[in-house]
């Protein structure tokens, strides 16, 4: 769920994930009482600042923070949001399903 706290600031948190996502690309677990809160801040008109919290009572001993600042640039008008898969498990299904791109074919 998301909301604007202010003119610059958007809350999103996230409940309810299961076991086949992992927190990072090291894999770090998690239990299903994870929390995760996003918070992007617009600093000015070409900065975003990214903080994520990340809440498991049962997998870690206190909340961690992770900080992180982009430079934002508008994209054209012809740009396109390509759908990103969460876990492994959901990508290893979509390739079983749909199939791999062809540059994954080429390099097999």
């Amino acid at each position: 769920m998301g909301k604007w706290v202010d003119d610059y600031t958007l809350v999103v948190e996230t409940t309810g994930t299961d076991e086949r996502t992992w927190l990072d690309r090291a894999g770090r677990p998690h239990s299903a009482d994870l929390r995760v809160e996003e918070r992007f801040h617009r600093l000015d008109h070409d900065h975003l600042e990214l903080t994520v919290t990340i809440d498991d009572p049962k997998m870690y001993t206190k909340p961690w923070v992770a900080l992180d600042k982009f430079v934002f640039n508008l994209q054209p008008s012809s740009f396109d949001v390509r759908e990103m898969i969460c876990s492994p498990s959901e990508t290893e299904q979509y390739n079983l399903l749909i199939g791999h791109t062809a540059s994954e074919k080429d390099s097999r």
